[in-house]
């Protein structure tokens, strides 16, 4: 892909709004980058200033990962410039124009047009003053991995460190890989899970009202058709052809166990929903059986809990708890070993996606289903 058109994303939408904060998810490969990495070139030809690119993890922003981000501007730059360059190098955490004449290098700006940073690397950012920056752009914000622990601080502390007391507009992209990002929460944005495919929402939050534009971008096509070679029985892959919310096949629970009496029942309340969970011996072997609650909790003090909110303030009731590192019970040590076995079932997909993105988060990543 070497220009935009009609078959890409479109961010002129979005733009309209005017918004501090700009979130785009979407269908992979839809032209989302594009359009923002556009954005950042213009910025800097139009106005000489430059732009920031985010990643979660150093590792993400070197030259094997990157260095190839902007290749699809090639010509826009070489028209741009009216020839001055036609190519790109990245190094020392910087985008620098160049020019070649076949593998000889001959020129190269002088400053960047584009700096990156890394969230987990954050603490060495401070101090260390750049300069103005016209957009902030953190690329595939949500993950089906891991987050860093308190990673929407360490965030905020980085867009500190880089904007100062300017103003830049921030960009935030991903591919629709999963429906749990502490982002969603600690922004406020609680019309995610709801939002339809094609539309943007827009939030005004605290007292200034800072605008927030959240955009579910449609699915263009692209200019072929790859649906041809995603034809699977997999919800999986509804994220590539169509931009749906990728969900994972996960183990159901057996027919049969519904009949049975739990040998104890736990609950989990996580990203604003509850999961029930109960211990059953089905033919002659322990399972944990998952399924949605709808229904508040009937005796909270009595029933054992697992929650993303009692550390603040701390919470002292020995069944409930949030770290699963931390044995309280010896029923919290049967269910930890259940999962760690892989002995959990779930209703339907959908609950096990929440079941697995809470395992990840209350064990950082460490444990999966």
């Amino acid at each position: 892909m070497t220009e935009n058109n009609n078959s890409y994303y479109d961010i002129s939408a979005i733009d309209a709004l005017d918004a501090v904060y700009n979130l785009i998810y979407g269908k992979r490969s839809n032209g989302k980058t594009f359009a923002v990495c556009r954005k950042i070139l213009d910025a800097y030809f139009d106005e000489g200033i430059p732009s920031a690119y985010i990643r979660r993890l150093d590792e993400m922003i070197k030259p094997k990962n990157l260095e190839a981000l902007f290749n699809p501007h090639l010509d826009y730059i070489f028209e741009k410039t009216d020839g001055q360059y036609n190519s790109i190098q990245y190094r020392s955490n910087g985008f620098y124009l160049c020019c070649y004449d076949g593998d000889l290098k001959i020129a190269q700006d002088k400053k960047p047009f584009c700096r990156t940073y890394a969230i987990n690397t954050a603490e060495t950012t401070k101090g260390q003053d750049a300069g103005p920056v016209k957009y902030v752009f953190f690329d595939e914000f949500i993950t089906r991995q891991f987050y860093l622990s308190n990673e929407f601080v360490l965030y905020q502390n980085l867009l500190s460190s880089i904007i100062r007391q300017r103003s830049a507009k921030i960009y935030m992209v991903a591919n629709t890989v999963s429906k749990y990002c502490p982002y969603f929460r600690e922004m406020g944005l609680t019309r995610i899970k709801d939002q339809k495919q094609g539309t943007i929402d827009l939030y005004l939050m605290g007292a200034s009202g800072t605008r927030i534009a959240v955009e579910y971008s449609d699915a263009p096509g692209g200019g072929q058709n790859v649906s041809q070679y995603f034809c699977f029985d997999n919800p999986e892959l509804d994220m590539i052809t169509s931009g749906n919310w990728e969900i994972a096949l996960y183990r159901h629970i057996p027919a049969g166990v519904g009949s049975l009496r739990p040998e104890l029942q736990f609950y989990i309340s996580f990203d604003g929903q509850t999961l029930r969970g109960g211990l059953y011996i089905f033919n002659d072997a322990p399972l944990l059986a998952i399924s949605r609650r709808y229904k508040e909790i009937k005796d909270p003090e009595n029933s054992i809990i697992y929650a993303d909110n009692l550390d603040d303030p701390p919470d002292p009731n020995p069944l409930h708890q949030s770290n699963l590192a931390i044995i309280k019970t010896r029923a919290h040590e049967v269910i930890l070993d259940l999962i760690k076995q892989h002995k959990t079932y779930f209703a339907d997909n959908e609950d096990g996606e929440t079941f697995s993105a809470w395992l990840k988060w209350a064990t950082k990543g460490g444990l999966k289903v």
